[in-house]
């Protein structure tokens, strides 16, 4: 951690009666221990709560320093005999810091399933004997009799219970993890004097259920700005797998010195994007949880160190990971959450020289994390016919691709895998080496009960925040802001204002004036919308417009199917593209719905052009482009057909004298392009003529009698 120029000292309460925790003392080992002459800002104010035995909820952004939040108190209390115990979720997050703690001279363990049961009792008995400053276990330790016998055993000499990450304890966080529920017990019965909760990503409720979940009562709050203003975020609408390839080579090529970090979502994509840049040339490696230990760590290593050009990750990489010179992070896929993407996204930039935040947006991707959520998360049918199939099979194969035909619905592999695992944690199966046992959980073992509700509202959950991902990708206004109104950030500033560091507001984005086939189908859309008065969502809303809605009630709308031509799923990407630019907003609850803002409203109704509306829209994919272009070149070909060659004629001299009336150019009017297209589809009614590129509804209704007259009086 570099020191800034911010050198306020924390210090203590004066009435704490605690004679080594003066700000001196305080001082001395941030010099003398960590080799710091000051704190980060924010860092001051936790310190202070924890010495003067206040409990706090930190949250501060990746790179702000948390842990020294913990760490320094922790040595000065270590001074009187005190320890300090730190609930961390991650062994390999948990062994970076306690070698750094261990260079710095710091008596440190890790309590972890990675130490040998000899070193295990060795540490335990540490514990007991008062040799260790601090120690970090993971929160599945609590379930264990003998450690929670040693705590026992050192009584008052706990001086401080840290909780890093601890959005993972709540329900409502994106890396909710069932053991830490535990720790609000484990509170209860240790009694600690002094307690701080940390993490880098907490939206509010989630603040407020960690501060729950702890039973802290009115625990001190303190949310350090979440903004880094040396990273500016882009989005960049891409298309399949070929077009990101080529556009993450040109990004870590052309980064501003420094390394690469880019982030797949699944181990197949880390390893193809890293295929990718080391065939142009580049050292770049995968990274992902398939890989041996060994294999990541040199990676890690490597990249640690600069024997790389680019690291490939999928989310396995990075908690944890404080590498300075990270001059792009690139997020290849959509990530499942805001949480995630910022967390991760945070990793550049830490030296504090501008770094780029690319998000490479394809809307496929989604249907991606949505099958990982669906997958990472059974149904209770699922999990007892995994449970079924293994107890009245004893010792058949729990090989998930040879148990699907077994499993009612035959779901996926990825599924079954995960129930396997929920099973297992929660002592429903047992682990035999070579087959898995059916079997009850034995009460003595402390194992948590296995709610399937509890699995199916956090999919829902996690829904939800794919949702707010998704409106990130096509948010048309200030991206940095988006961000830290999500996070609740108190100095996020007006909404209005430009950040001068991310695409849209330096004019770089996606967002464009929609074309004249897309100007209609805005209005469509918003007409439909407006029509339903906030009571469905897109999917449905989408449905309705292109006429696919199967419920009765919904097929009397006079805007039913007024778009017969579109995809629904084509036009729930224009619905989320219009939320992007403030046209549409989404109602809170259980099952959200969208309605129509005010300015939607006046684009609907005509009282604002659509042409002034800026939108994100998804990149085409190159076979798409093809068909595109083949269908453009068809279009603008000479009209060979006598009949289109009369009735052109006749809209040319129709637009001329409307135009002498309305004393505006003939292209006001309508195009060329725009005539010819009326030429060739020769319309006979409005409703025909509104398919028409360049035909909005504007021009439908001032002159969609006059066109159609001269086509039908032509033929």
């Amino acid at each position: 951690m570099e020191p800034t120029e911010h050198d306020q000292r924390a210090h203590a309460d004066p009435g704490d009666g605690e004679s080594f925790a003066r700000a001196g003392d305080l001082d001395r080992a941030l010099r003398d221990v960590f080799g710091f002459e000051g704190l980060r800002a924010g860092q001051d104010e936790v310190i202070g709560d924890v010495m003067a035995k206040r409990p706090v909820v930190a949250v501060m952004p990746t790179g702000a320093g948390k842990s020294l939040c913990y760490q320094l108190p922790a040595v000065v209390l270590g001074e009187g005999g005190g320890l300090t115990l730190v609930v961390s979720p991650l062994i390999a997050l948990m062994k970076d810091q306690v070698d750094a703690l261990q260079r710095c001279g710091v008596a440190v363990a890790a309590l972890t399933s990675a130490a040998s049961p000899e070193a295990q009792s060795e540490i335990l008995e540490g514990i007991r004997a008062g040799l260790y400053t601090l120690v970090y276990v993971a929160p599945e330790r609590f379930r264990s009799p003998r450690f929670l016998d040693a705590l026992g055993a050192i009584g008052d000499r706990l001086s401080l219970l840290a909780v890093d990450e601890a959005h993972c304890i709540s329900e409502w966080g994106h890396e909710f993890r069932p053991d830490f529920r535990r720790l609000g017990d484990a509170i209860k019965t240790l009694s600690p004097p002094r307690l701080v909760a940390l993490t880098a990503t907490a939206t509010p409720a989630v603040r407020d259920d960690i501060a729950a979940q702890l039973g802290l009562a009115s625990p001190s709050l303190r949310v350090r700005g979440f903004d880094r203003p040396n990273l500016c975020f882009r989005v960049e609408p891409a298309g399949g797998v070929r077009d990101k390839e080529t556009r993450i080579r040109e990004h870590v090529r052309r980064r501003r010195g420094g390394t690469a970090l880019v982030y797949a979502a699944t181990r197949k994509n880390a390893e193809r994007y890293a295929e990718a840049l080391a065939g142009a040339g580049m050292r770049a490696r995968a990274y992902h949880a398939g890989q041996g230990d060994e294999a990541r760590k040199q990676t890690q290593d490597d990249f640690m160190h600069g024997g790389l050009d680019a690291i490939v990750a999928t989310n396995a990489f990075g908690m944890g990971v404080d590498k300075a010179d990270i001059a792009v992070v690139i997020h290849a896929d959509l990530p499942r959450s805001a949480e995630a993407y910022y967390q991760e996204a945070g990793r550049a930039g830490r030296d504090g020289t501008r770094a780029d935040c690319v998000l490479l947006f394809n809307p496929a991707d989604a249907r991606l994390q949505e099958f990982l959520i669906d997958s990472s998360h059974p149904s209770g049918e699922v999990l007892r016919a995994v449970w079924k199939h293994l107890r009245d099979r004893p010792g058949a194969s729990a090989d998930p691709e040879a148990m699907r035909r077994h499993i009612p619905g035959e779901p996926p592999a990825a599924t079954l895998r995960s129930a396997q695992r929920a099973l297992l944690r929660h002592g429903f199966l047992r682990d035999e080496g070579d087959a898995l046992i059916a079997c009850r959980p034995d009460p003595q073992a402390g194992f948590p009960p296995l709610d399937p509700e509890a699995l199916a509202r956090r999919a829902e959950i996690e829904r939800g925040k794919l949702r707010v991902m998704m409106d990130y990708a096509y948010h048309a206004g200030c991206r940095r802001h988006f961000i830290l109104e999500y996070f609740g950030d108190p100095d996020r500033g007006r909404p209005d204002a430009s950040c001068d560091a991310c695409d849209n507001c330096l004019g770089q984005g996606g967002a464009e004036p929609p074309s004249p086939e897309l100007e209609y189908e805005v209005r469509a859309l918003l007409a439909v919308v407006s029509a339903l008065g906030g009571r469905l969502g897109r999917a449905r809303a989408a449905a309705i417009a292109a006429g696919a809605e199967t419920e009765a009630r919904f097929q009397d709308l006079p805007e039913y199917g007024i778009l017969p031509d579109r995809k629904p799923q084509k036009l729930v990407a224009t619905l989320r593209a219009l939320e992007g630019a403030g046209l549409i907003e989404t109602l809170p609850g259980d099952y959200p719905t969208i309605r129509a803002t005010e300015r939607g409203e006046a684009v609907a109704s005509g009282r604002e052009d659509a042409s002034s509306v800026r939108l994100v829209m998804p990149a085409q994919t190159a076979g798409n482009k093809r068909k595109a272009r083949a269908k453009a070149e068809q279009a603008s070909g000479p009209l060979t057909d006598p009949r289109s060659r009369e009735v052109a004629k006749a809209l040319r001299e129709l637009r001329g004298r409307l135009a002498a009336e309305q004393a505006v150019p003939p292209y006001v009017v309508f195009s060329n392009k725009t005539m010819e297209a009326i030429a060739r589809a020769l319309p006979t009614s409005k409703a025909e003529l509104a398919d028409i590129p360049g035909i909005g509804r504007n021009r439908l209704d001032a002159y969609g009698d006059a066109i159609v007259e001269v086509v039908t009086g032509s033929a």
